[in-house]
């Protein structure tokens, strides 16, 4: 039962892993997909990278290495805060932009 938790809960977490980095315009599909495309391609380095250093410090104070859904636990963790501050940050940034003259 513990295990079957844990997939609904990893799968729980990649959807709004998904729904956090997902660029949507309306009426534009293509577009749409080239945005959260670019999108990607800039924001899913940082996450990466902040889940290797994060790994690597958890395995130098534990026993050794991390099983793979910790590890994916920890970057779809990682990613939806990033995304969260990214997304605040693009938002506001669009908003001053329109507001400036």
């Amino acid at each position: 039962m513990k295990k079957l938790q844990e997939k609904i809960g990893l799968a729980v977490m990649t959807a709004v892993y998904l729904l956090c980095v997902t660029r949507y315009i309306p009426d534009q599909l293509l577009y749409s997909l080239k945005a959260t495309g670019s999108h990607l391609l800039v924001a899913a380095p940082v996450a990466v990278g902040g889940t290797i250093l994060i790994v690597s410090v958890l395995q130098r104070m534990g026993d050794g290495r991390l099983p793979w859904d910790r590890v994916l636990r920890i970057y779809l963790t990682f990613g939806i805060i990033f995304e969260l501050f990214f997304g605040l940050y693009h938002y506001l940034a669009v908003n001053q932009a329109a507001l400036t003259p």
